[in-house]
């Protein structure tokens, strides 16, 4: 009665009670195949591993040589870091607090009454006019683009004017490939790193970067400084009758001068270097022992493809049935 009822392949196993009557056990043939699938899949992926060891030790071999070979003649790169903290405030916070109700006159002329902060050094250090001075100064065309220059002959290997690089070519692969600059919210220190082939040549381009920054924001400085000065004396002397007018003006003016003062005595205006970019003594890329471990696993996992792959097509028809019964 129970076959008759069920709608699905059955096995029957017939047993023996203790009383000598018979036991009819009914057993959906969906279970038995599905345990001997489990089973035959661990098997057959063993058996195929097995079969295909060798496919699979090539291809680790293969990986393995050329990763190794790639990481030993690779191009060798150094980081070159120096840590840098922000100067201290062009106004002292006394006078800024004096002079904070004259805001409005001070917006007026265009004046900073305020303390430096690193958002605009940090931007003109990050700026394509920053780095393309930087390469006119330094003469680093040829050099940063060498792997398109011809030593030898003296020209670009392109024969071609219109495709042949130029300053703008250098800017990018500068900003893209070789300079490096992270700031630290928390703590205020920003690092400016150089990477090249040549570690002593970075040490001196990050050093050399450095100087030029706080360079031009000191003469920037200056010659706002200035021309603040002269605008605050021309309404000093046109304002003469108005005596609160007069004393918001000295007080800028006042502000102004220090300002100018301190752009003129000190060479880190922007920032203070508080370690400077020395000879990295070791290499920053390639890293070989990652680049090898990489390339043994890259090889394992592309040898056991391989043979899946191979398994899949030399698999007879029969098997290919029972297997997706």
């Amino acid at each position: 009665m129970s076959e008759l009822l069920s709608n699905e392949p059955t096995t029957d196993a017939r047993l023996e009670s203790p009383s000598g009557e018979r036991v009819v056990c009914v057993i959906a043939r969906d279970v038995l195949s599905l345990e001997r699938r489990e089973t035959g899949f661990s098997e057959a992926f063993l058996t195929a591993m097995w079969k295909g060891r060798w496919l699979v030790l090539v291809s680790v071999l293969a990986l393995g040589l050329l990763s190794t070979a790639y990481a030993l003649f690779a191009t060798q790169w150094f980081l070159a870091q120096t840590v840098l903290t922000p100067s201290s405030p062009q106004n002292p916070q006394g006078l800024a607090g004096q002079i904070e109700g004259f805001g409005a006159l001070a917006d007026l002329a265009g004046l900073n009454v305020k303390g430096r902060n690193t958002d605009e050094p940090i931007a003109v250090l990050k700026s394509r006019d920053f780095a393309r001075q930087f390469i006119e100064e330094q003469g680093l065309l040829h050099v940063l683009l060498w792997e398109r220059w011809d030593a030898q002959a003296g020209h670009w290997k392109e024969t071609d004017p219109q495709r042949q690089p130029d300053i703008r070519d250098a800017v990018g692969y500068l900003d893209k490939n070789v300079l490096q600059v992270q700031e630290d919210k928390k703590t205020g220190l920003v690092t400016v790193g150089i990477r090249w082939t040549n570690p002593t040549v970075a040490a001196l381009w990050a050093n050399t970067i450095v100087d030029r920054l706080n360079q031009q924001m000191r003469t920037r400085a200056l010659a706002e400084g200035e021309a603040n000065i002269a605008y605050l004396q021309k309404e000093l002397t046109t304002n003469v009758s108005q005596v609160p007018m007069q004393q918001a003006i000295a007080r800028l003016l006042e502000a102004e001068l220090q300002k100018v003062m301190i752009a003129r005595g000190n060479h880190e205006y922007s920032f203070r270097i508080v370690d400077h970019a020395a000879v990295p003594k070791y290499r920053d890329w390639p890293k070989r022992t990652i680049i090898v471990a990489i390339g043994i696993l890259f090889g394992g996992f592309l040898g056991m493809f391989a043979v899946f792959v191979r398994q899949a097509i030399t698999a007879k028809p029969a098997d290919r049935l029972s297997d997706g019964r």
